[in-house]
């Protein structure tokens, strides 16, 4: 939902849980004077966790589109919206409120052995809806979406705030924080360990229910390399909590400590 290419906490989109997009490269300037459209291309390089808990990391290429229409909708990476409403209370405030979909990869026991045993979780596609409050230089986002694709079949809310800081007329630092629930579906899909997957991976049980799973910070940096170049850095930190962090996948075999990083190029035609 964030109208301004100023960068922003990392995948909540890489904190959502393997999204694997930052969300300083999610969003979208606004369209020159005159025009209506904003697009972006670029490439760059992701360093992760290898799955939401996993004490393993990969360094993964990240091809990146952004593409704008107006302030109304836009594609940032693996995330669609639309802005049905809009709203401008004052000079320097601005709320949004639309539909939103997004993708969340899937995880096979064949990518760490960490995971032997527990099986595949299909690719899930969440739909729901955002809203946005920017004032000035803060900025404060909300969703809520479900899976519908057979991923993980729950729901997800996340909460992302942050501030962002013009140094100089190249450069631009962002601050940000973010925290995310999930029901149960989704914790028992991720973090959970049936009697069968027990006894298959030699992990304990484990009955995973809803409630705040993680929260994090983010920091980031843009340099400006003309009107139409530019080129990101990116790096954070996210804890996860309750149940997330006292899963057998993650006490035993990984760490709530989850930590990612990001650089990236991207041409704004």
């Amino acid at each position: 939902m964030k109208q301004s290419l100023a960068i922003a906490a990392v995948g909540a989109a890489i904190t959502a849980a393997f999204l694997f997009a930052p969300a300083e490269l999610h969003a979208q300037e606004p369209p020159a004077e005159g025009d209506d459209w904003t697009v972006m291309v670029g490439a760059g390089a992701i360093y992760a966790p290898d799955y939401e808990g996993s004490k393993d990391y990969e360094v993964l290429p990240f091809p990146y589109v952004s593409v704008g229409y107006k302030d109304i909708a836009y594609l940032r990476g693996p995330e669609i919206g639309v802005n049905i409403i809009r709203i401008k209370p004052t000079e320097d405030m601005k709320i949004s409120v639309g539909p939103v979909a997004r993708f969340r990869r899937d995880r096979s026991e064949k990518r760490n052995r960490a995971l032997a045993g527990l099986g595949k979780v299909d690719m899930a596609i969440e739909v729901g809806g955002a809203a946005r409050l920017d004032a000035g230089p803060a900025w404060l986002e909300l969703s809520l979406v479900k899976d519908v694709a057979g991923g993980h079949d729950g729901l997800v809310g996340t909460a992302t705030g942050g501030v962002d800081f013009d140094l100089s007329d190249k450069l631009s630092l962002s601050l940000s924080g973010t925290t995310s629930w999930a029901d149960d579906k989704y914790m028992r899909t991720y973090f959970g360990v049936t009697p069968a997957q027990a006894a298959r991976s030699g992990l304990p049980a484990f009955s995973a229910g809803k409630g705040i799973k993680d929260a994090g910070a983010n920091i980031g940096l843009q340099y400006r390399l003309g009107d139409h170049w530019m080129i990101a850095a990116t790096g954070g930190y996210t804890r996860l909590l309750g149940d997330a962090k006292n899963a057998p996948l993650v006490r035993l075999r990984g760490s709530p400590d989850q930590w990612q990083g990001g650089v990236f190029v991207a041409y704004r035609f």
